[in-house]
């Protein structure tokens, strides 16, 4: 009976570890498809456009560095629409097979350069949103503060359907939210982590009435 048990608990370790890496980007594979893009953003900006990609010198796209990455998830409407409090929260989240790259200038984040996987491989499918990754790092570096996490426990999760950003993140195995943007509406701050499943209770009845159509 108890090697009947040990053989349980190994069987749902394997398979807990198993949703684990898959949930989790390679980024040792993603690492040089970014390091590539950054090499091709350089050509992309000019002296027209600089300000707009977020640079404050044309040429700084030249010295630039590549932060750490951030794993993109979203939350569906359908998914959100079937919630009921006290479910599980992870099954919420879809991966969307991108995966955000700040990129820096002297340690400081200037603009960003997005990876997906795309026909079963990985490449560069968008550069710039400055105002994005910003408002994102500077969220992560305050917040990476006060939890003293490293910032590679930290994830972008959108709800697209309701124009909402947050960093997620596990605190003492519970999963948190953390607002990018304050919000009014939902007495949502910015910067100020919330539980996950306080989240989806407060923004719940708006998903629910939703009518699918774009905002």
């Amino acid at each position: 009976m108890r090697l009947l048990l040990s053989l349980s608990v190994a069987l749902l370790l394997t398979a807990s570890q198993a949703r684990a890496q898959v949930a989790a980007a390679p980024f040792g594979e993603i690492q040089p498809v970014a390091q590539k893009a950054l090499k091709t953003f350089s050509r992309f900006v000019t002296k027209e456009n600089y300000r707009q990609m977020g640079f404050e010198d044309p040429e700084e796209v030249r010295t630039a560095t590549l932060g750490a990455p951030l794993q993109d998830f979203i939350v569906r409407l359908d998914k959100l629409k079937n919630y009921a409090p006290g479910g599980r929260l992870d099954e919420l989240l879809t991966a969307t097979d991108q995966v955000v790259y700040p990129v820096l200038v002297k340690g400081r984040v200037r603009s960003s350069i997005t990876i997906s996987k795309t026909g079963g491989s990985w490449q560069a499918v968008s550069f710039g949103g400055p105002n994005f990754i910003k408002l994102i790092s500077g969220t992560l570096e305050e917040n990476t503060k006060a939890t003293r996490l490293a910032s590679s426990e930290y994830q972008v999760v959108r709800v697209p359907s309701l124009n909402l950003f947050f960093l997620g993140f596990r605190l003492n195995n519970e999963l948190m939210f953390v607002p990018v943007a304050d919000n009014a509406r939902l007495k949502f701050r910015a910067g100020a982590g919330i539980k996950a499943e306080n989240v989806f209770s407060a923004i719940l009845p708006e998903a629910s009435a939703h009518d699918g159509l774009p905002r």
